[in-house]
């Protein structure tokens, strides 16, 4: 006998509201979205996503090809458009997670409230205003996970390609996506029943794989000026322990940019005292009724007989979460981004767990029931907004929510700044000159100089402000060029003055001459 499959627990009316939710949640972010240029690893997205060159470590080429097809949008600026990216990214995850607690089988009015939680939560919300690599990684996980339940649901190996196609391209956009790989893993290991679904998987996989190592090569052979391989690695290889023959291919390239060191070392390098901070600080994040409904949501997803459903996100959100908690990395926060989708989503679980309890209690109390479950559903909805009240407030009337202004995430009141304090560099600089900076002000300057005003002959580099000194590499490049290049730096570096004559120019910049 045929096994017939499981139908789908999704109508028009919940493709709707998952529509509604994500229109929503990107009218939201596009009102607040950082409106320029930013500085560090956002300015280096926004800067590559249009010159197409290969950025810093652990590997975004997904990204940035994701990223080029924003910057056609004829909206503001290319740094704008860049941003955008992110904003349509959490604006999908806040869709997907309405309708993953539908395909869980939760209620309606309580995907609402978890969509809504997610798109105002403070954490998320901020990651999908800046260009980055965590909202689109959100989106990649949920986009994964809603595949793979729809192939559990309709027993559509399809469903699987796609999902496999979407964890392949991941790899090019943040390596948590990568690391849950071992959720799929381990559920397709205890339920796929078919050849073809492992084949569908796997060919999804390798061809999203491929498609990556593509966006890879093809970004290392338009190697522009802006590309980290001009601005960061050739003038300091002997840094990497690098000799110029051991970067002249691509794939000397791939292995000195993505070197095979095993991500996993990275747990527990935090220290015990900061591991338990960071515990208690994830758990008092949230109120304490959504915190006992997310411990309910999962605890009922395994109760149910679909438990294997509950595999994914546990596994997903442990690999993750225990990442973000025990690594030694000072941005540790930003990697709860992907799983903020994770967690609401058994928020969801849970709040509908309560509400199908209210439902099942006895006909006698019947018009009781039905009050509580309507103070209930108002409050799951109602009570989101109202936490996010003075965010909510303040961008509605200024722009910008209140903790962008907290935390400075992007300026307010200048919303060109960062390309005004670059042009105030670069036009005390030649066409021709070479500029030495840190990482916080390397791509501002880059874009300004190379997308804003075309000074594309302007080399800039970053001396590595992790070392003590400067590379002995960085000396023979600016020993190689100082008779034909005007040479700058923002600071003077230790051994620049053993080796060259150092002028101040301003408070910002000292030219460098050979002695």
């Amino acid at each position: 006998m045929i096994k017939k499959p499981n139908t789908l627990p999704l109508d028009r009316t919940d493709v709707f509201i998952s529509i509604f939710m994500g229109l929503m949640a990107l009218a939201l972010y596009v009102r607040t979205l950082a409106p320029s240029l930013l500085w560090g690893d956002s300015a280096e997205f926004q800067t590559l996503s249009y010159t197409l060159g290969m950025t810093h470590p652990s590997g975004y080429m997904t990204q940035i090809m994701f990223g080029k097809i924003f910057t056609y949008l004829p909206i503001g600026n290319i740094a704008y458009r860049v941003n955008l990216m992110s904003a349509f990214f959490g604006a999908l995850v806040v869709a997907e997670t309405y309708l993953i607690v539908r395909l869980l089988g939760g209620k309606r009015v309580a995907g609402v409230s978890a969509s809504i939680l997610l798109m105002l939560t403070e954490g998320f919300w901020w990651r999908a205003l800046i260009a980055e690599s965590y909202a689109p990684a959100a989106g990649m996980l949920t986009t994964i996970w809603f595949l793979v339940l729809l192939w559990r649901k309709t027993e559509t190996w399809q469903y699987l390609f796609l999902a496999g196609l979407a964890g392949g391209l991941s790899v090019g956009i943040h390596s948590t996506v990568v690391m849950t790989a071992a959720s799929v893993l381990i559920v397709m290991i205890l339920t796929a029943r078919t050849l073809k679904d492992w084949l569908g998987a796997g060919a999804g996989a390798l061809l999203g794989s491929l498609m990556t190592f593509g966006f890879f090569i093809f970004l290392d052979y338009k190697d522009p000026p802006s590309s980290i391989y001009n601005t960061i690695y050739r003038p300091n290889l002997s840094l990497f322990s690098l000799q110029i023959h051991e970067f002249d291919t691509p794939l000397e390239r791939f292995f000195a940019i993505f070197p095979a060191s095993s991500f996993w070392s990275y747990y527990f390098t935090a220290t015990p005292d900061e591991i338990s901070r960071r515990l208690l600080e994830y758990i008092l994040y949230f109120p304490n009724w959504v915190f006992i409904l997310i411990i309910l949501g999962a605890i009922m997803l395994f109760v149910s007989d679909k438990w294997q459903d509950a595999l994914y996100p546990l596994i997903a959100f442990i690999i993750i979460w225990g990442f973000a908690t025990t690594v030694s990395f000072s941005v540790y926060r930003e990697f709860y981004v992907p799983i903020w989708a994770i967690v609401y989503i058994w928020f969801g679980i849970g709040a509908s767990a309560v509400l199908s309890f209210l439902e099942r209690l006895s006909i006698q109390r019947q018009f009781l029931t039905k009050i509580i479950h309507l103070i209930l559903s108002i409050l799951l909805i109602t009570l989101p907004v109202w936490y996010a009240r003075q965010d909510l407030a303040r961008s509605i009337q200024s722009g910008y929510p209140v903790f962008v202004q907290r935390y400075h995430i992007y300026p307010i009141y200048g919303p060109d700044k960062a390309i005004l304090d670059a042009s105030r560099i670069l036009n005390r600089i030649e066409d021709n000159a070479i500029l030495f900076t840190n990482w916080d002000k390397l791509y501002s300057l880059v874009y300004t100089a190379h997308i804003e005003y075309g000074r594309t002959s302007i080399s800039l580099h970053e001396w590595l402000t992790d070392n003590p000194e400067l590379a002995k590499s960085a000396i023979e490049y600016i020993d190689l060029n100082i008779d034909e290049h005007p040479i700058y730096f923002f600071i003077v570096v230790p051994q620049l003055p053993d080796s060259f004559r150092i002028e101040q120019i301003n408070d910002q910049l000292y030219r460098v001459y050979r002695n």
